[in-house]
């Protein structure tokens, strides 16, 4: 029998459960990028070049908010770099709200994507302190579930609020920010390790740096190698399905929706049935198969064709993304576990920007029924590197950050105010 998503829920940490209920509600407050550009050419009258370049300087401040949110997990805390990104974040969206005037609207938003991406290495940290290794990829599901489900219905309001007035999308997502913030506040204590705090090398003497480790560098190719072909639901299937096989963008709303819907049902209780396999055997499975998913979209034009596809690389991405945050997680050495995770989450970032660089042309040239093939060519070698390490480098005689209990002292520590 598969368990309930909630029952699960409740099998974690109180800290964690609330880190999770807090990411819900900041989530169903994410009203600014889904409607950002619309924002941008409507209500500021930015021509496309314009509102381009103000896209990407706020995509570049996050990806460095991503990378600085590491450092800063590491050596400010957990706690500190939480309320420093939401406090700070929600502050700046509300005041966004308020502002009429472009000159001063986009230097606020870059600084907004400079500070808003700061709490995720922290929040996954979180995940990796208070959780034994067997329950990490049960954690960083449930925080999924939270992100996916939260966005999925925030999307929903965030289209009649950006028909209402644009300023109610930035102060609704000011406002759940800031809740999120007040609950990491009043309930969410420092979880860092005590062992973290006292230097920031690793304990065994291995590479504490992300960059001059082996085995972290490979599993950063295979991340943004799955992110690449990933972020291709967003980018090149629309394509597919509104200019090549003629569907409304309704249908694609629908199937986008699909993929959340099934990761916010299924993905907790998949992860929590299959702890009792190799944790990257089952995210290599789960690489090929988003691979082999992406690859049949050419195959052909009709709506449930696109549906299977939905439902298989939403299994892939199931199956892959939890199991390899629980190994990067039990990989990297505890004081240097927000860094491992910023880099880590960073891939995708990059993927966001790299996938219509590269691949929008790609299809444009070769058309759907020679591009789409060419996902599984990125991920079959991701997912044979994914098998390679799991030979090598996850077992517990190497893995510096596991444990194979509940870490007494980060739960200790998991007040407010400790």
């Amino acid at each position: 029998m598969t368990p309930h998503p909630l029952r699960v829920l409740r099998t974690l940490p109180t800290p964690v459960q609330l880190l999770v209920a807090g990411t819900l509600v900041n989530k169903l407050g994410s009203f600014i990028i889904p409607y950002l550009t619309l924002v941008l050419r409507r209500d500021f009258a930015l021509d496309d070049t314009h509102a381009a370049r103000l896209l990407l300087a706020y995509g570049a401040g996050s990806l460095v908010s991503l990378l600085v949110g590491g450092f800063l997990t590491d050596h400010l805390g957990r706690r500190s770099t939480l309320l420093l990104s939401l406090f700070g974040s929600g502050t700046i969206a509300v005041i966004l709200g308020l502002v009429s005037s472009i000159t001063v609207f986009a230097p606020l938003l870059v600084l907004l994507g400079f500070v808003a991406d700061l709490y995720r290495p922290a929040a996954s940290a979180i995940i990796g302190d208070l959780l034994p290794s067997a329950q990490r990829a049960t954690g960083f599901a449930a925080l999924r579930t939270a992100v996916n489900l939260g966005f999925a219905v925030g999307m929903s309001l965030g289209g009649f609020m950006a028909d209402w007035s644009w300023r109610l999308l930035f102060f609704g997502d000011g406002a759940t920010t800031l809740l999120y913030g007040v609950v990491v506040y009043l309930y969410i204590g420092e979880t860092r390790p005590p062992s973290a705090t006292a230097g920031l090398t690793a304990d065994d003497g291995g590479p504490a740096s992300p960059w001059r480790d082996g085995v972290f560098v490979q599993m950063l190719v295979v991340a943004l190698a799955f992110s690449l072909v990933a972020f291709s639901h967003i980018t090149e299937l629309p394509l597919t399905i509104t200019m090549t096989a003629g569907y409304p963008a309704r249908l694609y709303g629908l199937l986008v929706a699909t993929n959340g819907l099934l990761v916010a049902l299924f993905e907790m209780a998949a992860v929590e049935r299959l702890r009792r396999f190799r944790r990257l055997r089952v995210a290599a499975l789960g690489v090929l198969v988003t691979g082999a998913a992406f690859s049949c979209v050419g195959l052909a034009r009709h709506w449930t064709a696109f549906l299977l596809v939905v439902v298989a690389y939403t299994a892939g991405e199931i199956l892959a993304s939890p199991q390899e945050m629980a190994f990067v997680t039990d990989w990297s050495p505890p004081a240097a576990r927000g860094r491992y995770l910023s880099f880590y989450q960073a891939t995708w970032s990059v993927a966001i920007g790299l996938n219509p660089l590269l691949f929008l042309p790609l299809r444009t040239r070769l058309g759907d029924a020679a591009f789409w093939p060419l996902m599984i060519v990125l991920t079959a070698p991701a997912a044979l590197i994914l098998v390679r390490l799991d030979r090598v480098a996850d077992r517990p005689e190497r893995l510096r950050g596991a444990t194979g209990a509940p870490p007494l002292a980060a739960a200790l520590s998991a007040e407010p105010g400790v």
